[in-house]
């Protein structure tokens, strides 16, 4: 009895006909029903009772498709084990690019330097995107802000925290001041990371406005950093953005940063994992090189 057998068998029972399942194997129906048949001569049984257009399992066909289906779905984990422990354990991970850039790629060198043979790979996608990709078990951990006040099935570990700064072009008026207050935001054109996308930002920051009596005018909406610094260097206007964003840092000329005498409460960045998933020892062990890469200084 060989593996193939076996799946080509499922089909049939799956396809309710010898040939449905040959057109879905893309085999010859005849190529097919003499498998079958070799099957039921192996075992000495009937497996199929055969009807004019269709076929029912017999009892003993009904066990072996459940029997069946057990070896196949181990086999294909088996194949995957070995496939993975040649390439390497794979350590996936989601992150804000604007929160965990200044100590991931830290974190990163010294876990692979102790564990060679997992391999880690990055995923740059928006808070809402990695929400949804550790719920769907696409992710193992995620570099966030925690949703203020909402309930997540997700376990969070504490990082670090950052303040708020504006960004405007060089040459903006806002420039000229060392310290930006609230009453200096008024009327300006804000640019933000996108509502959908970004809603736990979204709400920190149009929440300040509302706190500070200001009326947001909202210029701009975006789906990134790569996005939101091109309308910030196209002079479209400004952005409350956290501390360690890559945007600014003294790199980009064209651009420039002030701090916020009045500023949305501080984020906060943790290491998030599924509140339902199985959290293995190497997950932990990166999660101790994140804490140590994020501590201040």
């Amino acid at each position: 009895m060989e593996l193939r057998q076996l799946k080509h068998f499922i089909a049939v029972a799956e396809g309710g006909s010898i040939t449905a399942a040959a057109k879905t194997l893309r085999l010859t129906q005849p190529a097919l029903s003499r498998q079958i048949k070799a099957l039921e001569e192996e075992l000495e049984t009937a497996l199929l009772e055969r009807g004019a257009h269709s076929i029912a399992l017999t009892p003993a066909g009904e066990v072996l498709v459940t029997e069946a289906r057990k070896l196949v779905g181990f086999s294909e984990k088996m194949i995957e084990k070995v496939k993975s422990t040649a390439m390497g354990e794979p350590l996936r991970v989601g992150y804000a690019p604007s929160l965990a850039g200044e100590f991931l790629s830290v974190a990163i060198q010294r876990f692979t330097r102790i564990h060679p043979n997992v391999r880690v790979s990055l995923y740059d996608w928006s808070s809402a995107e990695m929400r949804t990709g550790l719920k769907a078990g696409k992710l193992d951990l995620i570099v966030a802000a925690p949703c203020l006040g909402i309930h997540e099935p997700i376990q969070w570990i504490s990082l670090r925290d950052y303040g708020w700064q504006l960004v405007m072009p060089a040459d903006h008026p806002l420039g000229k001041k060392k310290l930006i207050s609230p009453k200096d935001l008024a009327g300006q054109r804000l640019l933000l990371y996108d509502r959908e996308h970004y809603p736990d930002y979204w709400d920190r920051v149009t929440s300040f406005f509302r706190s500070q009596n200001l009326q947001a005018k909202v210029a701009g909406e975006f789906d990134g950093v790569s996005s939101l610094t091109a309308a910030l260097e196209s002079h479209l206007g400004i952005a409350l953005l956290a501390e360690s964003s890559p945007i600014d840092n003294g790199r980009n000329k064209r651009l420039i940063s002030r701090p916020l005498a009045v500023a949305p409460p501080r984020i906060e960045v943790a290491a998030g994992i599924s509140a339902e998933g199985n959290t293995s020892a190497q997950l932990l062990e990166f999660i101790e090189e994140l804490k140590l890469a994020a501590k201040p200084g």
